[in-house]
């Protein structure tokens, strides 16, 4: 499960002769939209005036939605000091823009040339790269940090070098320090910043934040089942945590309840930190509504949402108190007081 958030980003790699601009994609195949049993996307790269590249792509719709895709393009560049990009990922079956980027070229020293913050995901965490070039030898601090959506900067012990030509300097955040939402990651060197920023859309259960709010979830849809996953200590978390799945059912379970609660989440977000929305949880529960009742716009009273689910003989009612668009659910008796 993790790493597999939406990532598209440009990166900006220099050597002492030449510069690479390099887009790439890591993608869950769910964004796509898929038609006659096939995605399609449009992978575009421009550095105005100097190089383009357009790759068109498309493959068979994969069984399983959150499997992973990864599509690149590049440029190199030579002798030129000033320029601009634009990268987009479109997807074709419905015309949407799914991403777009714009940058300048980056700002360097005469001796010190530093690349863009480049990172991956790998089991124990992420990965940040930072590619230098030093045109003579010279003595540097690098320090390497992270922020999580709605959390204060962080930032680990610096590393003092002597560095000189190509460098390659690479640093590992721990896994546990990463929740869901957006996360940006930053590198200062002798007094030049590097940030990139991503949108990790899958929960991380190493990270406690993260596994509070998915436990909540998992309560309201599965009840006393997730009672061993809140006895389990941090240390058991990963065992008790496959345990838990396979006494409900298993991988097949498992996939349908995130496959439902990311879709959720993606219809309606939740405006409040650390929470997952009312509707939500009930899409996640229950899957989509046979009908929604929709009244947004009231002259006296608050917007309110009916859903009804025919199959199961259930209604849900959703008030949005505050007109921020956060419909909370009530009771069933009061309808007949907001009408």
């Amino acid at each position: 499960m993790f790493g597999r958030g939406f990532i598209f980003a440009v990166f900006q790699i220099y050597h002492p002769d030449s510069i690479l601009v390099y887009a790439k994609m890591i993608a869950p195949a769910r964004i796509f939209i898929s038609k006659k049993d096939t995605i399609r996307w449009k992978l575009a790269l421009d550095v105005e005036g100097i190089c383009t590249r357009v790759e068109y792509r498309e493959l068979p719709t994969p069984k399983k939605m959150d499997s992973i895709i990864h599509d690149s393009t590049l440029c190199v560049i030579k002798g030129e000091k000033r320029f601009h990009i634009y990268a987009e990922i479109m997807d074709n079956n419905s015309g949407k823009s799914l991403r777009k980027i714009v940058q300048n070229e980056l700002k360097n020293k005469k001796d010190l040339l530093v690349s863009s913050l480049m990172y991956e995901y790998t089991p124990k965490g992420v990965n940040l790269k930072l590619n230098i070039v030093a045109l003579r030898k010279k003595k540097v601090s690098v320090s390497f940090g992270f922020k999580n959506q709605w959390e204060r900067w962080r930032y680990f012990d610096k590393m003092d070098l002597e560095l000189y030509g190509d460098t390659m300097i690479e640093f590992t955040i721990p896994k546990r320090f990463l929740s869901f939402g957006e996360i940006t990651f930053a590198a200062e060197i002798d007094g030049i910043k590097r940030e990139t920023q991503t949108l990790f859309n899958e929960f991380n259960i190493e990270n406690d934040r993260d596994f509070k709010v998915l436990l909540s979830v998992l309560d309201f849809v599965y009840g006393k089942k997730t009672d061993i996953l809140k006895k389990a200590k941090r240390e058991d978390r990963l065992k008790y945590w496959e345990k838990f799945w396979n006494s409900i059912g298993g991988n097949k379970v498992k996939e349908i309840f995130f496959e439902r609660l990311y879709t959720a989440m993606q219809l309606y977000p939740s405006n409040i930190r650390n929470r997952v929305s009312d509707r939500a949880m009930v899409y996640t529960k229950f899957g989509p509504p046979d009908e929604i009742i929709y009244e947004p716009y009231r002259l006296e009273g608050k917007p309110y949402e009916i859903w009804y689910y025919y199959r199961l003989g259930l209604r849900f009612i959703f008030v949005d108190f505050d007109g921020t668009g956060d419909y909370r659910l009530v009771p069933e008796g009061y309808l007949d007081i907001i009408r």
